[in-house]
């Protein structure tokens, strides 16, 4: 495959739409591992040829049935609009997070489109984290933390996560050993003056070491050596393995500002086993 790597450590992957569109799903996921993610510029498609193409990737993460409350009622793709008073389709920032814990849902691949992008030049961008990296060169004093201590979460934006996500409390095992890769699930904290859908917590910390904590952590991650910007343009797609990096959404609160992007989600295997055991 025919693609230019992104970061100074060759992490990340940019194709053209005629080389995407020549790639196979298999051929795609096996450089997702590898490099992260990838970003696709100047390919247009509607909702329905977005679902198309990424529900080829694997099964389909979908909310229905028992589910339906999900993301005020979204089956599978939903739509990232914006909408005042709305956190997770909102304007205001997304932590560093990896998808499907608070579900208690496998999520291996993360589909963005960016259908509409208005009035936004350096703002509401995309980030994306290597944590493999990252935590091979990672200080002691935090590596240990992630690695011994007990994270848990708990859901605040009740709309969104229905009654599917645990009431109160929940632990949220941070790595697990696939084999190929430890995979990393972590929630941070919103920034102060965000509205926030989840709470973090580490068992045994008090609010001042919890604080600590992850404002250090996430100093750490965002360090260009593992961090990735993306600022959006209309027709954009970003492809992100969910078990090979995090990310984040920072805030748009301005009310002329049109970002309107769409996401799937797939996965491999149908359940999180180690939290909903």
């Amino acid at each position: 495959m025919d693609y230019e790597p992104i970061m100074s450590t060759s992490f990340g992957a940019r194709m053209t739409e005629e080389g995407f569109r020549q790639s196979t799903p298999e051929e795609i996921k096996q450089l997702l591992r590898e490099k992260g993610f990838l970003v696709v510029q100047d390919i247009k498609l509607d909702a329905n040829d977005f679902r198309d193409f990424y529900t080829t990737y694997g099964e389909i993460v979908e909310y229905s049935e028992e589910r339906i409350g999900v993301g005020f009622g979204y089956v599978d793709t939903l739509k990232l609009d914006g909408e005042k008073g709305k956190i997770v389709t909102g304007r205001g920032q997304l932590p560093l997070h990896a998808d499907g814990g608070l579900l208690l849902t496998a999520v291996d691949h993360v589909f963005l489109y960016s259908d509409t992008i208005e009035n936004m030049k350096f703002r509401g961008a995309t980030t994306v984290v290597d944590h493999v990296l990252a935590n091979q060169e990672m200080p002691s004093h935090l590596k240990d933390i992630l690695e011994n201590e007990t994270f848990q979460a708990r859901v605040l934006e009740k709309g969104y996560y229905s009654d599917v996500s645990p009431e109160g409390w929940f632990d949220v095992p941070v790595f697990t050993d696939l084999g190929w890769i430890k995979k990393m699930l972590i929630y941070f904290p919103f920034h102060e003056g965000q509205p926030a859908s989840w709470e973090s917590r580490i068992v045994g910390f008090s609010q001042e070491e919890n604080d600590k904590f992850f404002k250090e952590l996430e100093a750490f991650y965002k360090q260009d050596r593992y961090y990735y910007k993306h600022y959006w343009k209309s027709n954009e797609l970003l492809i992100m393995d969910n078990r090979r990096v995090i990310h984040e959404r920072e805030e748009f609160q301005d009310d002329n500002i049109v970002r309107r992007l769409y996401r799937g989600q797939t996965s491999e295997a149908k359940e999180l086993a180690e939290l909903s055991a």
